[in-house]
């Protein structure tokens, strides 16, 4: 069973690898629904600063190439590498999310 400080690193490491994931595929992280507003996202490191200080918050990434934007849904405190509870679907999009939920995949199987 993993400790809090384990807990949070592997979330740490699941949303950075979704937020690298989605930029690498074309997908800019645009803005972040904290559960009362939404808020606009300038780059990796102010989108992890909001996710970290919340329990649960939607992330919206939008490719130049479609015309809808996508959402991943963050609920932290479970066993980190199940962070994103659930998420968009659509061309693309899945390319990165399937690369992401494979890496949570490795990451449960080495806790």
């Amino acid at each position: 069973m993993l400790n809090l400080e384990q807990r949070i690193a592997i979330e740490k490491r699941v949303v950075r690898k979704l937020i690298r994931v989605a930029k690498a595929n074309g997908f800019a992280l645009f803005k972040l629904y904290d559960g009362e507003e939404m808020v606009k996202v300038a780059g990796e490191a102010a989108a992890m600063d909001l996710v970290f200080n919340l329990d649960e918050c939607k992330l919206y990434f939008k490719h130049p190439d479609q015309p809808k934007a996508h959402c991943a849904y963050i609920v932290l405190g479970n066993d980190g590498y199940d962070a994103i509870a659930d998420c968009s679907m659509g061309e693309k999009w899945d390319d990165v999310i399937e690369e992401v939920f494979d890496y949570c995949d490795k990451l449960c199987m080495q806790a």
